[in-house]
């Protein structure tokens, strides 16, 4: 949960922004997001982290947010109090109690901001009511399977928006109340386990399983698309260059790893982070001109999912206005 220092959206283009936020997120840290939901002074969010990038993933989530807040609406100073706080969930048994919790509180306290949860167009529960308002990077099924696998049945969309229904008039407990010293959420063996697992080595390179979560960083990105395009690493540092294949690496650098926009700007050879961002739009502009330019990037970005060991092969497709490697 994140909580401003006053109202954190005004307009629905701020409620939109953050939304697009997220999904942008899910695309760079490869989370899994089961439940969200925005109010006019914080935000919660249910999640699962399979990389050890929470933290980091969270500061671009807000900072992207407050930056473009900033000069939307012409303000200075923080406008999220403090650092998120987080509470750690043993297991499914704990999602649907925690996504219903999530849901409702649009229709909570006194002054409730619409009559049921599923009106409250800031949140996924709409999508857990309605297929056409699903969005594909939400798990849906990951909560709703929770509720198979404890009680069996086979409608557990109906028996999902049911049970979150009965909260309106009957407010369930806030469940993070019980969390085990206020932010482990399981039973005592979950808390023995987690505090064994905090007495370890904490550093990357001292644990093989994180070494290997935190693989995937902007090096490795422009590596594969300068491999794809037959060209160099280091002809992305070129200033003015006049190639867009520099555009698209910057921009799979920035929607694949949870580099900063600072960290990027140094990697590229660019004097201020304000660069990146307008490689990155020029890079969008070119794709969003046609489906076919974006189907092509989604190839791309498969070849950098799957590593390849030698170059990339003859017959994959390049982006419209992009010289490939046989050009």
């Amino acid at each position: 949960m994140a909580h401003g220092k006053q109202a954190i959206f005004h307009i629905e283009d701020d409620y939109r922004r953050m939304v697009d936020g997220l999904s942008k997120t899910v695309d760079r840290t490869g989370r899994e997001v089961f439940a969200y939901v925005w109010m006019p002074n914080h935000i919660h969010l249910f999640l699962r982290t399979p990389k050890p990038n929470l933290s980091k993933g969270m500061q671009h989530l807000l900072s992207g947010y407050a930056n473009g807040y900033a000069k939307r609406h012409q303000r200075i100073g923080h406008l999220f109090q403090g650092k998120f706080r987080a509470e750690l969930v043993e297991d499914e048994s704990y999602f649907w109690t925690l996504s219903r919790y999530l849901h409702l509180n649009p229709v909570r306290d006194k002054h409730p901001l619409v009559a049921h949860p599923r009106d409250w167009p800031w949140s996924s529960h709409p999508g857990f009511c309605s297929k056409a308002k699903q969005v594909d990077w939400i798990e849906y099924h990951g909560v709703l399977n929770a509720w198979q696998a404890e009680m069996g049945g086979s409608n557990s969309e109906r028996a999902y928006r049911n049970c979150v229904e009965s909260g309106i008039e009957q407010p369930p407990e806030n469940p993070l109340k019980s969390a085990i010293e206020g932010w482990l959420l399981g039973s005592e063996e979950f808390l023995k386990r987690m505090k064994n697992l905090l007495s370890k080595p904490r550093r990357i390179d001292q644990v093989p399983k994180a070494r290997k979560l935190s693989s995937l960083n902007a090096t490795d990105v422009i590596s594969i698309v300068a491999e794809y395009f037959g060209t160099t690493t280091e002809s992305f540092q070129t200033r003015r260059t006049a190639s867009g294949e520099r555009d698209i690496a910057v921009w799979m650098a920035h929607r694949r790893t949870t580099s900063t926009l600072r960290e990027l700007s140094d990697a590229f050879g660019l004097r201020h982070p304000d660069s990146v961002s307008n490689l990155i739009r020029r890079a969008e502009a070119a794709i969003n001109q046609s489906a076919n330019n974006a189907n092509q990037i989604n190839i791309l970005i498969n070849y950098y999912q799957e590593p390849k060991t030698g170059p990339a092969p003859n017959g994959y497709p390049t982006p419209n206005g992009y010289p490939g490697r046989d050009s």
